[in-house]
């Protein structure tokens, strides 16, 4: 029988892990990916009954989008005032000209509020400012697609990265470039020839960057993904970063 390999010290069990409640219709959760990569055990509610259920799991943080097809009406304002009444802080996403207003959210006790389209860096910064105390998040093991990171199209800068892809980052590139936050010259010019197919309507190919002679390092591939500018800035792209088998 092959023995267990022993246990990776550098990664934490989940229970370490800060633990989030997301309050989200299950069929758009385009945030789940990230907040996942970023270290965060989640736990994932779509309606009323599941939302108070996943408070007696002990999350730090309820995430709570108040587009809910599943409560009409005042419902999403009601499950906000329960959720809120637990004492763990509540930060809301609504549309700017929704039916429940900012301050009617504040007044049922949200601890803040954010009007989508979300930026990516803007809600991990908001939820590390809300957690008390603020416990550390740290990279999750690996999983595909791996990580994301935007970048902007003019000169390879990453202007936000999950700490999982900082860490792959870094382990494939020797300085400068991990360190400032910049895309090495072979991914750079990809990027460029790849966003120029893109706009003439070729289908998506990938860049795979393979370990010179006598490196350990695994393969690292790269996929473009367009994304809104509201989210990850004009002149961007989301950058996706994979481990192929």
């Amino acid at each position: 029988m092959p023995s267990m390999p022993p246990p990776d010290p550098t990664r934490p069990p989940a229970s370490a892990r800060p633990r989030l409640l997301v309050v989200q219709a299950l069929a758009v959760q385009p945030l789940a990916a990230v907040l996942e990569e970023s270290g965060y055990e989640l736990l994932r509610a779509a309606d009323a009954l599941a939302a108070i259920d996943g408070l007696s799991a002990g999350p730090a943080l309820v995430i709570m989008d108040m587009e809910l097809p599943e409560l009409p009406g005042d419902g999403p304002l009601t499950l906000l005032r329960r959720l809120a009444a637990s004492a763990v802080p509540v930060l809301t996403l609504s549309r700017p000209r929704s039916q429940q207003p900012v301050e009617a959210l504040l007044e049922a006790g949200a601890s803040e509020c954010l009007l989508k389209p979300v930026r990516m860096s803007d809600l991990l910064q908001r939820i590390e400012g809300l957690m008390s105390p603020a416990p550390m998040a740290v990279p999750v093991e690996p999983r595909r697609p791996t990580a994301r990171m935007a970048v902007r199209e003019r000169d390879g800068h990453c202007t936000w990265q999950t700490p999982q892809a900082r860490a792959l980052m870094a382990a494939h590139f020797p300085p400068p470039w991990a360190e400032h936050a910049r895309l090495p010259p072979e991914v750079l010019a990809w990027l460029h020839r790849e966003a120029l197919r893109r706009r003439a309507g070729a289908p998506p190919s990938s860049l795979t960057i393979a370990p010179r002679a006598g490196e350990t390092r695994q393969r690292l591939s790269f996929t473009l993904t367009a994304g809104d500018d509201a989210d990850i800035g004009e002149g961007h792209w989301l950058l996706v970063l994979d481990r192929p088998e």
